[in-house]
């Protein structure tokens, strides 16, 4: 991990740094997704199948594309396991049922107003599949989709000659009938213009690879989109006062995602940044993901040194991670000045792990700098708002006048006229 010290430098060099992990060769895949997409937006089923064959090296029949629920009943899962993700199901349920919104009503004398939320009729979730196969992200896309009332929630995930078992269970356990065995760009243009196998939606959630990522950025706006998301991120706040095997931890859970990962620690002790280090050789050498790890931090993980770790409000901030790991015993003191970051994690004791599985939060969180502007994926992204007016006569003539005026600013003579024409009537 390269330590970065705080000087008049420090911002040019951070940008350096966090710059790295989008400087690989994306024209290939634009160019690569547009073509996919003017294909199956035209063939339909008969490209998707082409490029099933092609990518995920599987020959199907277009009668297959859609799951067979006879799958199901050969399904065998260790029930230990599967009563885990059901408390986790439980959990998130009970979190995001306090994010259902309320109504607003404002009536007067002669004017009626109304905000009234709906759920979307459709959406389309993505479940990656291979390597990057997360049942948790299932649970966290479909559970506040159910609780927002969505009709018709639809899957798609790359196909495979054995599905997850896992999966297999948490899809009928959230009861999800309408799956299909596509990945890739291809799934996410098939859900956005729909084939003769599959109807449209209206939004897409779920995460994916470069490929899925980038259909999604050109397929926006025809289509809603929940977030396009990035490799994922952590900054861990932490000093001589927390144990160094711990934050290590921390680190190494965020860099095995995927070696273009970021783990990032911020402290103001550097013997304390070095112990870190050696904690982390001593507890990757028996991990899984060892090569991923070491691959990630080398490449992206950061240490940067502060005098005063009560300022480094300013750098979280600035970098707005995915997620914010605050060991350091006086987190209070710091947590007010925080305010770009998708998920905080307060004390030794709130490892991050626990957010992405079963404590009711949702670990669909924005990546990139992004938290600057969004929020995590909650019940609110799965509805819309409608605005109602109501009014009389009355209302009608008190206000003609000042709209008349509006749009005689505005040069739109038929927005007054349509005023003016109900005038004392």
């Amino acid at each position: 991990m390269k330590i970065i010290k705080y000087n008049k430098n420090f911002y040019k060099n951070l940008d350096q740094e966090l710059l790295k992990r989008y400087k690989q060769n994306n024209i290939l895949i634009h160019n690569d997704v547009k073509k996919i997409i003017r294909d199956v937006k035209k063939n339909g089923d008969k490209s998707i199948l082409k490029y099933t064959e092609k990518f995920d090296k599987i020959k199907i029949d277009s009668n297959k594309l859609l799951l067979d629920q006879s799958i199901f009943k050969s399904n065998k899962i260790d029930k230990n396991i599967l009563n885990s993700f059901r408390k986790s199901i439980k959990n998130i349920s009970k979190f995001h049922k306090k994010q259902f919104p309320k109504n607003i009503l404002q009536k007067s004398k002669n004017i009626l107003l109304k905000s009234v939320w709906k759920p979307i009729d459709s959406v389309g979730l993505y479940i990656p599949g291979g390597n990057a196969f997360y049942p948790s992200s299932l649970i966290m896309n479909a559970v506040p989709a159910i609780i927002a009332g969505v009709k018709r929630i639809v899957c798609v995930t790359p196909p495979s000659k054995k599905h997850n078992p896992y999966l297999l269970a948490l899809l009928k356990e959230l009861n999800l009938n309408e799956v299909y065995n596509i990945g890739g760009a291809q799934a996410i243009t098939a859900l956005t213009f729909g084939t003769k196998t599959i109807k449209p939606v209206n939004k897409i959630f779920g995460p994916g690879n470069a490929y899925v990522a980038e259909a999604k950025k050109q397929l926006f706006g025809n289509v809603g989109i929940d977030m396009i998301a990035g490799p994922s991120e952590i900054i861990v706040v932490a000093n001589n006062q927390n144990k160094p095997d711990w934050v290590a931890s921390d680190l190494m859970a965020q860099a095995e995602h995927d070696i273009n990962a970021q783990a990032i620690l911020i402290t103001d002790d550097i013997k304390f940044a070095q112990e870190v280090i050696l904690q982390i050789k001593k507890l990757n050498t028996g991990s899984v993901k060892k090569n991923i790890i070491n691959k990630s931090l080398k490449q992206n993980g950061l240490i940067i040194l502060l005098k005063d770790i009560f300022t480094s409000s300013e750098i979280i901030n600035y970098i707005a991670p995915e997620h914010l790991h605050i060991h350091i015993k006086s987190y209070n003191k710091l947590l007010p000045y925080i305010r770009n970051t998708g998920g905080i994690f307060l004390g030794e004791y709130s490892t991050e792990a626990y957010g992405d599985y079963i404590i009711g939060t949702n670990h669909i969180l924005p990546t990139s700098g992004s938290a600057k502007f969004s929020s995590g994926l909650g019940v609110l992204d799965f509805m819309k708002r409608n605005s109602i007016v109501e009014m009389n006569s009355i209302a009608a003539n008190q206000l003609a006048s000042d709209v008349e005026n509006m749009a005689n600013v505005e040069g739109l003579d038929a927005h007054k006229l349509s005023v003016k024409i109900r005038q004392n009537n």
